[in-house]
């Protein structure tokens, strides 16, 4: 578990902690995987720092050049693999979910293993 300031969340990391407000109202429960929209949510109440699940900070460490290439390797191999299917839209969700679930096992394999994420 560790505390970040809500400046440095990214979409895919896992709160470790609920957030609340200052009037003590859960703004969002533990567990939650953080997405745009409710990082704007956290900001707009307020909420200077959070608490994420430590294997998910891997991410908020990476370099953006370094994670901007390797999501571009991924989508392209995704692009490849679901060619046949890109009309579908539960299909494009599920190249979409399967690619930021890629992106977070290479990402935390870089930082457990120090070997580079490709």
């Amino acid at each position: 578990m560790i505390r970040i300031d809500l400046e440095k969340a990214r979409p895919g990391m896992v709160l470790a902690k609920p957030v609340n407000n200052l009037q003590n109202m859960l703004l969002l429960r533990e567990r939650v995987e953080l997405t745009e929209r409710n990082i704007h949510m956290l900001r707009s109440w307020g909420v200077g720092e959070i608490w994420i699940d430590g294997s998910h900070s891997s991410e908020a460490a990476f370099p953006v050049q370094n994670a901007d290439a390797l999501q571009e390797a991924i989508d392209r191999e995704l692009e490849n693999r679901f060619a046949n299917v890109a009309d579908h839209p539960l299909m494009m969700e599920i190249m979409r979910l399967a690619g930021k679930q890629i992106k977070r096992r290479l990402l935390r394999r870089e930082t457990e293993h120090g070997t580079p994420a490709s």
